[in-house]
């Protein structure tokens, strides 16, 4: 093809492409046992669901009231699905939507006429962005017109949320709503008053009463307005909420652009290799809609500049040039500071990511620490190393001596593969056969095997290993742990 179509080729991507993975296999088994498990206790042929539910929604219709609903047995709930921004949450359950009928048309049923024919297995429908009950009403009222043909949007346009609710409540039960998916829920957020929490009680009270699975979906920052009721209802459902944290650079991620690098429309196709995999997690942070987009701008700047294939260096220059709005949360995200990330709602769970920074973190000053005293004090890996095997070669009941020749021993015969060896098994091998070449043991040394001494400490981040190593370089114990970091600066507590 010619470049100009080749240019209007690569659009194809967004559209085309859906890689499914682990994540996408288990939302899906999720919504296929919440619908189902819904209609179990909703046959619209029992009397208690075609003639009581309607009675009483018409009644709290008149009435204009909503502390109650159609009463029915609640058999489902509902769960959340919550994560960062472009991890693909909408359009993954759209797809798995899709796999059902959203309309079906029931005439008879075992010769029965059928009351209500048609029956909305799902509707998909976005939280309004003022958070507004009435909105949100209304959208769906007009959602069920333009599938069944109804006119509950004409009939009831102008009256108030309280009037509405009932009448959302019932419309889905008549049409035997299999699951109600609220999307962009973080817009709860910018609800006054206590909009938020009427709506959340809503929504429980759709799945108390008539039985409705409800998800909803949204990024983090939906978190807040999520730890009311609704979550006291959802852990009844059994399904477990579900978190989609940006990508790990891990097997998923490779197989997602194995998926994705199909799609080439350059000269020449270039390979997978682990430089690409890594610029591409560098770039994008394990955001798959990022990653996409970068795949295809640079793809169009190849074709615009008659470059043969993508590169690494060509897939970070059109990040640094293309990317600019994004590119502080990406920062952010790249730094693992959390107070950077902080700063991006939609991208930080202060539930989960708090704990992983803090992991991180910690790692990072444990890793730092142990530089400054390999480097400062001189810590002796295989010194250590000797201490703590023959540590617990004692603790085993062996002799000091023989503990200390067996430990030696072991860690020189192994010195430069001591993360791949056992070695206490190895060192109580040694130690068993030294001792069987001892002559019997007389009464002393058998007193001394009996009381075995105390372990010597052998963690380099051990107060006790510092002191030592520090006392080698004739340094009193107040420096060397200074220097370890343990004791701070005065100067940084003043002013």
């Amino acid at each position: 093809m010619p470049v100009h179509l080749r240019l209007h080729c690569v659009q194809r991507i967004p559209r085309d492409f859906f890689w499914p993975l682990s994540r996408h296999l288990e939302l899906q088994q999720s919504l296929s046992r919440l619908i189902r498990d819904g209609y179990v206790g909703r046959n619209p042929l029992t009397p208690n669901y075609a003639f009581r539910a309607r009675r009483d929604a018409y009644e709290l219709i008149m009435q204009g009231s909503t502390n109650g609903y159609p009463v029915n047995t609640p058999t489902s709930a509902g769960f959340a699905l919550v994560g960062i921004s472009g991890i693909g949450k909408s359009s993954s359950l759209l797809r798995i939507l899709q796999m059902y009928p959203q309309v079906i048309l029931h005439r008879k049923y075992r010769g029965q006429d059928m009351p209500a024919p048609y029956q909305i297995v799902w509707l998909k429908m976005d939280c309004p962005h003022d958070g507004s009950i009435r909105g949100l009403c209304l959208n769906f009222l007009l959602a069920v017109d333009s599938l069944v043909g109804t006119k509950y949007y004409k009939k009831n346009v102008t009256k108030n949320p309280d009037e509405l609710l009932p009448l959302m409540a019932q419309a889905a039960a008549v049409h035997c709503l299999g699951v109600l998916v609220i999307d962009e829920i973080q817009n709860l957020q910018e609800a006054k008053d206590d909009r938020a929490a009427q709506m959340l009680n809503f929504f429980v009270q759709l799945v108390n009463t008539i039985g409705l699975p409800v998800i909803l979906v949204g990024t983090y920052k939906a978190l807040p307005a999520l730890n009311g009721e609704f979550r006291n209802a959802r852990r009844n459902s059994g399904q477990g909420d579900a978190t989609w944290h940006h990508f790990k650079k891990d097997d998923e991620w490779t197989w997602l652009l194995q998926g994705l690098w199909k799609y080439q429309w350059t000269d020449k196709k270039v390979e997978l290799s682990d430089e690409f995999i890594d610029v591409m997690y560098d770039e994008s942070q394990g955001i798959s809609d990022i990653a996409i987009k970068l795949f295809m701008l640079t793809q169009w700047r190849a074709l615009d500049k008659e470059i043969d294939s993508i590169t690494p260096e060509l897939i970070r220059s059109v990040a640094r040039d293309r990317l600019t709005l994004i590119r502080p949360a990406l920062e952010a995200l790249r730094s693992g500071k959390k107070k950077q990330i902080q700063k991006f709602a939609d991208i930080y769970d202060s539930v989960s990511i708090d704990d992983y920074l803090d992991r991180i973190e910690a790692e990072q000053r444990q890793a730092e620490r142990l530089e400054v005293i390999r480097t400062e004090l001189g810590y002796d890996v295989t010194e250590q190393t000797v201490t703590e095997v023959s540590a617990w070669l004692v603790d085993a009941g062996v002799d000091m001596a023989t503990a200390i020749k067996a430990a030696e021993e072991v860690t020189q015969a192994h010195l430069h593969e001591l993360d791949q060896v056992d070695l206490h098994k190895e060192a109580l091998k040694v130690a068993l056969a030294i001792q069987k070449k001892k002559a019997a043991p007389d009464k002393l040394s058998a007193k001394r095997q009996r009381q075995s001494p105390k372990a010597m400490p052998s963690e380099p981040t051990d107060l006790r290993v510092i002191v030592t190593q520090g006392k080698k370089k004739k340094m009193p114990a107040y420096e060397s742990l200074k220097i370890a970091g343990y004791i701070k600066n005065p100067i940084e507590f003043l002013g």
